[in-house]
């Protein structure tokens, strides 16, 4: 036997490690999305509200819930195409950043639809 013979290295696993930082930027990713969704559902409420017809400032509010469906769609798809092909970290990021901020952004965007349509039309 040869006495320079050494064990060879195990080939690689293929895991890609998830690095924390890269997660926190996914969760900065969609919380900014959220946020981009609840101006965009806000500011259009604002201008239907302001217009003569102020019956017409529900549809910032339908517009916001459709934002939000699309939202989802697009963090999820996102989300998963990260993990599979590229930085599992930033597709976790998006996923758990989408989930988190689900619970507290859309109440707010929407409540704030609703009192701008309140507002404006005395009910809803």
């Amino acid at each position: 036997m040869n006495p320079n013979w050494t064990v060879p290295t195990p080939p690689p696993d293929g895991d890609r490690p998830i690095r924390g930082r890269k997660v926190a930027a996914g969760l900065g990713i969609a919380a900014a999305a959220q946020v981009l969704v609840i101006i965009i559902g806000v500011v259009v409420t604002i201008a239907f509200g302001a217009s003569d017809n102020s019956e017409n400032a529900l549809l910032g509010v339908y517009l916001e819930m459709l934002l939000q469906v699309v939202l989802f769609v697009a963090c999820l798809v996102v989300g998963i195409v990260w993990i599979v092909r590229r930085d599992r970290g930033l597709g976790i990021g998006i996923l758990i950043g989408w989930a988190v901020s689900v619970i507290v952004f859309p109440i707010a965007g929407i409540g704030v639809c609703i009192a701008i349509v309140n507002a404006n039309t005395g009910t809803v």
